[in-house]
């Protein structure tokens, strides 16, 4: 047992792994391709050492994303599991409750707060780190599992577009399709999935986008769900269309939710992580999001601009 401000080697990770006969793998609320493809990847693993492994998470899966569970969805951990969690930088983010035992993540403000912890932010995503324990263990990784990765790695690097891609983001997906990954069939999968709810409330997130400067920001409130007959998660989609701006560095999405508002924010230089920090949320540096509770959108952008004024070039038009 390690203390729970230490990082371990993936040795350490494989030998717990090993000693693991029942498992329940989940990863952080709001889910994206990295979180569920890389804790579908660590159920493979899990199984392949001969454990009971299942994934579970207290929220539905994006349908984009449901064809990848090895199983119908669970949502809570059966009782007598060990709970491991993956892609979550805080504790409280995970989306069934429990005690973690074991921390696989890539987010540099990560506190390490599980039993075990295989932290690597200089991973392009967690699947990375998953990767790895393949390789420590010795397993194969077979078509399903590769799949998993491959939507882990392809979706957190914006299809390898983002700065955080590397040479080994590359080279593990050379290995991936050798294991039978099919990149043309896996953009079908992923992304030709959208409803005609999906693409209006797109289409009115990027009409109700205003510039401020450097900085773009776009809110969606609960009319604009009913208008569209669309949900939260559906217009999740329209803020890599804000980032298509010339001379913009800094974009943010504000969408209506029970409980306040929810923001999303990215750049390309600007540490956004820090500022979703300010507002209790948390991420990485050039990519972050955080929680407003009671407030609704248009408050939520007036504080969020407050924060940014002095960081970026607001324009002089607030």
């Amino acid at each position: 047992m390690t203390t729970r401000a230490e990082v371990n080697t993936p040795a350490e990770v494989a030998a717990f792994l090993k000693g693991i006969s029942r498992a329940a793998v989940t990863t952080h609320t709001g889910v994206d391709g990295d979180a569920v493809g890389s804790a579908v990847a660590l159920v493979y693993l899990l199984r392949k050492l001969g454990a009971e492994a299942v994934f579970c998470h207290g929220e539905p899966v994006p349908e984009y994303l449901r064809w990848l569970l090895p199983h119908e969805q669970l949502f809570e951990a059966p009782e007598g599991y060990d709970l491991l969690v993956v892609d979550t930088s805080r504790a409280d983010r995970a989306g069934v409750g429990g005690t973690p035992r074991l921390n696989i993540d890539h987010h540099e403000d990560n506190p390490l707060y599980a039993e075990y912890n295989l932290v690597n932010p200089r991973a392009a995503a967690s699947a990375e780190i998953v990767y790895d324990l393949y390789l420590e263990l010795g397993v194969e990784v077979d078509k399903p599992a590769a799949e998993a990765l491959y939507t882990a790695i392809r979706t957190d690097t914006g299809g390898f577009r983002f700065r955080n891609v590397s040479p080994r983001a590359h080279e593990i997906v050379a290995e991936l399709m050798r294991a039978g990954v099919v990149p043309a069939e896996m953009y079908d999968r992923l992304n030709r999935t959208a409803t005609i709810e999906q693409l209006n409330i797109v289409g009115l997130c990027l009409a109700k986008a205003r510039r401020y400067g450097e900085v773009v920001v776009t809110t969606i409130e609960n009319e604009d769900y009913e208008r569209t007959g669309a949900t939260e998660l559906d217009s999740k989609e329209a803020i890599d269309y804000l980032r298509s701006v010339a001379g913009v560095d800094v974009v943010a999405h504000l969408r209506e939710v029970p409980e306040g508002t929810k923001a999303s924010l990215r750049s390309e230089t600007v540490d956004v992580g820090e500022i979703a920090r300010r507002f209790g949320g948390g991420g990485h540096r050039l990519a972050a999001g955080y929680t407003v509770e009671g407030v609704r959108p248009e408050k939520a952008k007036e504080m969020l601009l407050a924060e940014l004024a002095g960081v970026v070039d607001l324009g002089g038009t607030r």
